[in-house]
């Protein structure tokens, strides 16, 4: 199926992202253009620093790489990309990139939605916040963010899900029994919002119990502070830094690990259901994603011992956690498949294309 513009061909869209650096944010920009080429035939293009993600993206899709620089020269580069691709639709993927688009949206007469990825502790400038046409939030937690936090109409937010990183030519899960030593993996950016310090801590309180191997694969602000905790610990953490092999990771882990303080619906947790791999997570970091016995949700305010006494427990019960990766893999196959999560934003872009907006 094609998706047309009327009267103009085929759809047109420009996602506008920081960088195609590592994040979750990238990863949907992938994965949503690379659908939305190959699947619905809309013409996209990326409007972004460079970074590793850009060659996940699939041939027919557009990058438009930027250089560093302040607000308004960004703004200027924007616009003259708009102006050569004439996109139908700008969707961003940041505030700061929101209210670029926004800016450029207004001068040539395009529709701006924008994707709201991930719960922030504050929404300020709130003036400033998610003002655009439609805001994509990635589950209940963040579309209530953007509601009640920021004073957005319900009616302008909605709730997609996220879908667990396409990844080309990666292998099939593969069965892991839980063995000694057991084996965790965190992923994420080693930053507050991930507190990769917890997950020293909740490892080298299991490390005083049992065998045990972790790893965190991510780099960031805080990696020195984690090694050094790590050290003084005695906890077995190998710090991975940035990686590409996260199926493989997961397959030769026996449980993902997520210490978040905040999170939206997070991608390396989607991706350890797709891999059938257990996972234990703040109720923070989980959002709802791990209930209905779909995994090991911890209180936030459990202590360190807490968090490694529930890991411990699901390691010793096969039954539950083979129950749990189930539920888990049936819930991701349903409601985190691309056609799923991505129907509504390409619904959405028609909705803003259609002859009433673009007459």
């Amino acid at each position: 199926m094609t998706a047309d513009s009327p009267g103009r061909g085929p759809l047109r869209v420009m996602h506008v992202v920081d960088s195609m650096g590592h994040g979750g944010a990238q990863q949907v920009v992938v994965d949503l253009s690379n659908w939305l080429a190959l699947d619905k035939g809309v013409a996209v293009s990326v409007f972004g620093r460079g970074g590793s993600a850009v060659s996940r993206l699939a041939a027919p899709v557009r990058f438009i790489e930027h250089d560093t620089g302040g607000f308004v020269a960004q703004t200027r580069r924007l616009l003259r990309a708009a102006r050569q691709t004439r996109p139908d639709v700008l969707h961003a993927h940041q505030r700061r990139e929101a209210l670029q688009s926004l800016i450029v949206g207004r001068l040539l007469g395009i529709p701006v939605v924008e994707h709201a990825h991930t719960r922030l502790p504050s929404v300020r400038p709130r003036v400033l916040s998610f003002r655009s046409r439609v805001v994509f939030a990635v589950g209940p937690a963040v579309a209530e963010m953007v509601v009640v936090d920021a004073g957005r109409p319900a009616a302008r937010v909605v709730i997609v899900g996220n879908v667990p990183a396409q990844r080309a030519g990666a292998p099939d899960p593969v069965p892991n029994e839980v063995a000694s030593p057991l084996r965790l993996l965190a992923v994420g950016r080693m930053v507050a919002q991930k507190d990769p310090l917890r997950f020293v801590r909740v490892v080298a309180e299991l490390a005083s119990r049992r065998p045990v191997e972790a790893t965190w694969a991510g780099d960031g602000e805080l990696r020195d502070a984690a090694r050094a905790s790590a050290a003084e610990l005695n906890a077995p953490v190998d710090f991975a830094g940035q990686i590409d092999d996260v199926p493989e990771r997961l397959d030769a882990a026996h449980f993902l690990l997520m210490t978040s303080r905040w999170e939206g619906t997070p991608l390396a947790v989607l991706e350890a259901f797709d891999r059938r791999r257990p996972v234990v997570a703040t109720a923070s970091a989980a959002n709802g994603l791990l209930a209905d016995g779909r995994g090991y949700e911890v209180p936030d305010d459990a202590t360190d011992a807490e968090f490694a006494a529930v890991v411990a427990r699901a390691a010793d019960d096969t039954a539950a956690r083979a129950d749990a990766v189930e539920k888990a893999k049936r819930w991701a196959d349903t409601e985190a498949s691309p056609e799923r999560v991505f129907g509504p934003v390409l619904e959405a872009y028609q909705r803003l294309n259609g002859p009433a907006v673009r007459s």
